[in-house]
């Protein structure tokens, strides 16, 4: 019995994860305070890292040469 409710619970508790893992969102705060958020497919398409967003503006340009935001962090 108590196999199957430590299976039963590790199960859900991977779910969970499954489920909220794929919803993340990488939000930029810019440089004037206002933030704009980026999916995870558009940080996978654009360069990978959230982190690097920074150089990445809402309107999809990229100039690793200019900061427009002043932090990019996963939610």
């Amino acid at each position: 019995m108590k196999r199957r409710t430590a299976i039963l619970l590790l199960a859900a508790t991977l779910m969970t994860l499954c489920l909220t893992g794929c919803r993340k969102t990488c939000t930029c705060i810019k440089n004037n305070g206002t933030s704009h958020t980026f999916t995870a497919e558009e940080v996978k398409k654009q360069n990978g890292s959230c982190q690097a967003m920074k150089y990445m503006y809402s309107d999809g340009t990229y100039d690793p040469m200019v900061s427009y935001y002043s932090v990019c962090e996963w939610d």
